[in-house]
């Protein structure tokens, strides 16, 4: 029997032959990246690295405040803070968390102010949304809710109030001096990250943080001196050794008597 023969010229081919090596090169370079990748999240895992937190500062409100007092105060975990200036002596300085972003119930983000402390060199605090309150108008009040504060530390009255705005609300702590108010708000703290978690625990915290407010801003000089400011003083005139920004603010600060509003 003969074998069979085969053309010479013929060449015989595996038909898979042209197509496998592309392929064989990229599944080589698909492993390549994918060993890489794999080692490089070996050795860099986010979700395993905190994020860097600065230390909170040791005081805030341009050093009058001692952050660990505020904290312990307001059970809160301060990491920032941030002074607004307006309006010459008015002036509002924010206390911020320095906890984590976090969400709510509902999926809302929370919000990181822990409260804010208002500087008025006036009678009258305005608390916005046409609120403004004096001492009389607190004193005198029946339809907001005001409650008069015991604060013995403290010379002049203080009072406790809610605004409400919308859903949330304002607690507030004024203090009235002499020419002088400073008010220590916690806002919204049902929504809050850090510090009071409802109103009543704003409301019951607030004696001892408007006095401890108070106290610090007479003794860092952060507001004048009640004794000095309950002498009349003349009016200052142009070759008074006094610098210009302060002669300004003294020529604006009502008299030791004020008319009544």
């Amino acid at each position: 029997m003969s074998s069979p023969t085969t053309d010479n010229n013929a060449t015989i081919q595996d038909p898979d032959t042209s197509t496998s090596s592309p392929r064989r090169r990229w599944l080589a370079i698909v492993l390549t990246i994918t060993v890489l990748c794999a080692g490089a999240l070996a050795w860099w895992r986010p979700w395993e690295h905190e994020e860097e937190v600065l230390p909170p500062p040791e005081a805030v409100c341009q050093d009058v405040y001692n952050t660990a007092e505020f904290d312990r105060i307001l059970d809160s975990h301060i990491g920032s803070d941030h002074v607004l200036a307006y309006g010459g002596w008015n002036r509002r300085c924010t206390v911020s968390s320095g906890r984590p972003p976090a969400t709510d119930a509902r999926g809302y983000e929370m919000y990181g102010t822990i409260a804010f402390i208002e500087y008025w060199h006036d009678n009258e605090y305005d608390a916005g949304n046409g609120y403004k309150w004096t001492d009389e108008t607190m004193s005198a009040d029946t339809d907001n809710g005001v409650q008069k504060l015991n604060t013995p530390e403290l010379e002049g009255n203080t009072y406790l109030w809610v605004m409400q705005s919308g859903q949330s609300n304002y607690v507030h702590g004024i203090w009235f001096g002499d020419g002088f108010t400073i008010a220590a708000v916690i806002p919204h703290p049902e929504n809050n990250l850090d510090g009071p978690k409802t109103t009543q625990e704003a409301m019951a915290v607030m004696p001892e943080l408007l006095t401890y407010v108070v106290i610090q801003a007479q003794e860092h000089h952060a507001i004048p001196n009640p004794k000095l400011s309950k002498t009349p003083v003349s009016e200052p005139t142009d070759t008074a050794d006094t610098p210009a920004t302060d002669s300004a603010a003294i020529r604006n600060q009502p008299t030791s008597t004020p008319s009544a509003s």
